[in-house]
């Protein structure tokens, strides 16, 4: 008999990215690594856009989890933003985390951002930092050399729904892989 309690789950809630802005910012990620820039470049299937990190929680709250989920998305309409600059956490100068972000997150993103956060502290959850719309390609372990310029086509996102992801270990490429355990569509 295992007397062992369930691990607990690794959740945060985003946005799936469609096929076509994948593979835009796929490409955009490929053009940045041409440079030179050392990196652990994101594959293309962990492409998304956070919301909101939940963290590790208890599989007995996923249900609830996903349920105020379903209910976010009732609350919320369709929109779109245009992903169109490359950019880096903490800065340009010294780069750890290489995003393809949008220069005008707009008010409809805002309005998401701020209504799921909302919705998940009332479960108890914190969030310390603003939400920013972002799709991170890269992270650096030691930042060596500013960020390189990359020019790219600016890439449309369409916002149709939420996903509630899973982080789950993928000890076999020394990385993760994410999986959406629940969608909410909005509107």
């Amino acid at each position: 008999m295992d007397d062992r309690a369930p691990r607990k789950r690794k959740l945060f809630v985003g946005i799936a990215l469609d096929m076509r802005a994948r593979a835009a910012c796929a490409a955009v990620a490929e053009d940045v690594r041409k440079t030179g820039l050392a990196a652990k470049y994101e594959g293309p299937e962990k492409l998304h856009v956070t919301v909101a990190f939940l963290g590790f929680v208890e599989p007995s709250r996923v249900q609830e989890i996903a349920a105020t989920l379903a209910s976010c998305g009732e609350r919320l309409t369709p929109f779109d933003v245009t992903l169109d600059k490359l950019g880096a956490f903490p800065h340009a100068r010294r780069a750890r985390v290489v995003y393809i972000g949008a220069r005008e997150q707009g008010a409809d993103f805002r309005t998401l951002a701020e209504r799921v956060r909302d919705s998940y502290v009332a479960l108890g959850f914190e969030f310390h930092d603003d939400a920013v719309a972002h799709v991170t390609i890269a992270r650096i372990k030691e930042s060596k050399r500013p960020l390189p310029l990359v020019d790219f086509a600016p890439i449309p996102l369409a916002i149709r729904e939420l996903a509630l992801f899973e982080s789950l270990p993928d000890p076999a490429h020394k990385t993760s892989r994410y999986e959406i355990i629940a969608r909410a569509e909005l509107g």
